[in-house]
């Protein structure tokens, strides 16, 4: 099976989550967590949270038809050792997905692209 997800958020749509757990609670992983309290930037907060909401929009509309139960925080966007940047699905490993993100001042967008696992 193959198929694409894409997703755009405005940034500033999660200033109020950046100080709120219970809100970012909603949206990141355990591992995305540990990685979002490292960040001591708010503007860098702010994109965290933006990209990491976009790509598993993007991901769960790459996954749609697929039978894989939707939770935002069983879904983890991570980084590769060169940034780039890779999707984590909880209870799902046979499922391989391409993601590409790219953060804008006011926009960060999402692409998902679901794969054989193969390939």
């Amino acid at each position: 099976m193959k198929n694409i997800g894409i997703d755009i958020v405005e940034n500033v749509r999660f200033d109020s989550f950046i100080d709120n757990p219970r809100k970012y609670s909603r949206i990141l992983s355990d591992k995305e967590k540990d990685l979002f309290a490292r960040i001591t930037n708010k503007s860098r907060k702010r994109e965290f949270l933006a990209g990491r909401f976009a790509a598993k929009e993007a991901v769960i509309k790459a996954l749609a038809h697929s039978g894989y139960s939707f939770k935002y925080t069983r879904i983890s966007v991570l980084n590769a050792p060169d940034g780039s940047p890779y999707v984590e699905l909880e209870d799902c490993p046979a499922v391989k997905i391409l993601l590409s993100l790219s953060h804008g001042k006011e926009n960060t967008v999402a692409v998902a692209v679901l794969v054989d696992k193969d390939e």
